[in-house]
């Protein structure tokens, strides 16, 4: 599936990766994110089709 980030217009398969490797968050922080919230990433990405 594609994502496009809200924040700099750019298309992902991988939102994970885009953090770490665009936004330049640590793999702990996002790891952490996503293990308190499975949702947390999703407002700041929009599903394409």
């Amino acid at each position: 599936m594609k994502y496009l980030c809200k924040t700099c217009k750019t298309k992902c398969d991988d939102i994970p990766k885009h953090m770490i490797t665009v936004h330049k968050f640590s793999k702990s922080l996002v790891e952490s994110q996503l293990k308190a919230k499975a949702t947390c990433y999703d407002n700041a990405f929009e599903k394409l089709e």
